[in-house]
C-alpha cells in the first residue's frame, strides 16, 4: 500500500504545489488522480518514486518511508509509464523492455526472455522485438512502455497520463489492454489523467483534486458520477455524467432477441464465420455496429443500437460471431432496471438460434 501522510511540496519561490495530502492507495487496486491542469497530480505521483521530494510530511510504501530508501533501488522496484513512452531511441524494443532486469543483475538471456514474454502479454507480435522505437506507431510505443514497466514484476505501477498522446481509437485499445492486464496481474496502480472518462473507466477509486492537491472527492466511479460531493465536482464531471455512468454497467444485462432474416427491410450480412459485416436494404449498405455482452458496457450497447440503421445492436461472442440483437428500447429497459436496483440485473441467457435464423450464405453481401 502507498500512504501519503501530510505530504506537501513547496518550491523555492514559495509556490505551493501540494498542501498536506492525506491519502491511502490500496494494494492490488487502481487509484486514479484526476483534476485540472496544475492541481498537483503529477507532483503527487512522483513523490512515490522520489522524483519529487516532499518538503513536508512523508510517503510510505508498504510501511517504509521512501525518504529512507536508496533512490535507485526504490525506482527499480516501481514500474513507471509516462507520456510518449520515453523509450531509448538507440536501443531495440527487446532491450528497452529488458532495461530494469539488466540493471538488477539479470543475465542477457534471461532478461531478453522476460522481455519477449511481456511483449506477447501486451499484445505485440514477436517481430516487434527487433525493431527500434522510431519504427513503431504511437500505440505500439506505449505498449512497449507498459511492458518495460512490468519487466521486473514490480508490485507498484505509476502511470502519468500514459495514453494522452495517442488518438482516441488507439487510446481506447490501450485502456482495454490495461484493464485486462490489471485483472490478470493485480498490481497497485496509481494513475494520473486529466480525462474524467478515462478515470471512471480505469479506476477502482477516483480521487478528484483541487488546487494544491487538495482532495475534492474520493469515491468509486459509480458514486462519483451519481453523487458528486459539491457543485465544483459536478461541474468538473460535466453535464453528461449520466451518460458516462452507462459505461460502468455491463452490457450482459441487455435481453437479446434471436437473429431474424430481416428487420424493417434491413438484412444483416454475415461473413462465412458468422461475423456481422453490414446492414443491407436494396442498394443501401451500412456498417453493422456490434457489442460484446461478455465485456462491453450498456453505453457500448446503446451506441451500437443508435448507430444501426435497423435500430438493432448486434451482440457478438468473444470470437466476434453474431449471437443475437438488442433494440434501443431493450437497452434503455436494462438501464432502468439497473438504476432501480442500484446494481446491474443478472444477465439473461443468450437466445437459442431459431430455425429461421439466417446463415451467412442466406444473406447477400452487398457490393460483392
Amino acid at each position: 500500500m502507498i500512504r501519503f501522510e501530510g505530504a506537501a511540496k513547496r518550491h523555492p519561490d514559495g509556490t505551493v504545489a501540494v498542501r498536506g495530502l492525506e491519502l491511502d492507495v490500496p494494494a492490488g487496486r487502481t487509484t486514479v488522480l484526476v483534476g485540472p491542469s496544475g492541481c498537483g497530480k503529477t507532483t503527487i505521483l512522483r513523490m512515490v518514486n522520489r522524483m519529487v521530494v516532499p518538503t513536508a510530511g512523508r510517503v510510505l510504501l508498504d510501511g517504509a518511508d521512501v525518504a529512507g530508501l536508496p533512490a535507485a533501488g526504490l525506482r527499480r522496484g516501481i514500474g513507471y509509464v509516462i507520456q510518449q513512452a520515453g523509450l531509448f531511441p538507440h536501443r531495440r524494443v527487446i532491450d528497452n523492455v529488458a532495461t530494469v532486469p539488466r540493471l538488477l543483475g539479470w543475465d542477457r538471456k534471461r532478461a531478453r526472455a522476460r522481455a519477449a514474454e511481456l511483449l506477447e502479454l501486451v499484445g505485440l507480435p514477436p517481430e516487434t522485438a527487433r525493431r527500434y522505437p522510431a519504427q513503431l506507431s504511437g500505440g505500439q510505443q506505449q505498449r512497449v512502455g507498459v511492458a518495460r514497466a512490468l519487466a521486473a514484476d514490480p508490485p507498484v505501477l505509476l502511470m502519468d497520463e500514459p495514453f494522452s498522446a495517442v488518438d482516441p481509437l488507439v487510446r481506447a485499445g490501450l485502456q482495454e489492454e490495461l484493464l485486462r492486464l490489471q485483472a490478470e496481474l493485480g498490481k497497485t496502480v496509481l494513475f494520473v489523467t486529466h480525462d474524467i472518462e478515462e478515470a471512471v473507466r480505469l479506476g477502482d477509486r477516483v480521487v478528484v483534486l483541487r488546487e494544491h492537491g487538495e482532495i475534492a472527492q474520493l469515491a468509486d466511479p459509480h458514486t462519483l458520477l451519481t453523487a458528486p460531493a459539491d457543485a465544483d465536482v459536478a461541474a468538473f464531471l460535466g453535464r453528461d455524467r449520466g451518460l458516462r455512468g452507462l459505461g460502468l454497467r455491463p452490457a450482459g444485462a441487455v435481453p437479446l432477441e434471436p437473429l431474424e432474416p430481416s428487420h424493417d427491410g434491413w438484412q444483416l450480412a454475415l461473413d462465412p464465420e458468422g461475423r456481422p459485416e453490414h446492414w443491407v436494404r436494396g442498394a443501401e449498405r451500412h456498417p453493422a455496429p456490434v457489442f460484446a455482452p461478455s465485456r462491453d458496457s450498456l453505453r457500448s450497447a446503446l451506441d451500437a443500437a443508435l448507430l444501426a440503421p435497423s435500430g438493432l445492436a448486434v451482440a457478438v461472442d468473444d470470437a466476434g460471431r453474431a449471437v443475437g440483437t438488442a433494440s434501443r428500447a431493450a437497452v434503455v429497459e436494462a438501464l432502468a432496471r439497473s438504476q432501480e436496483t442500484g446494481t446491474a440485473p443478472k444477465p439473461p441467457e443468450s437466445p437459442e438460434k431459431s430455425p429461421e435464423t439466417p446463415d451467412a450464405e442466406q444473406v447477400p453481401h452487398a457490393g460483392r
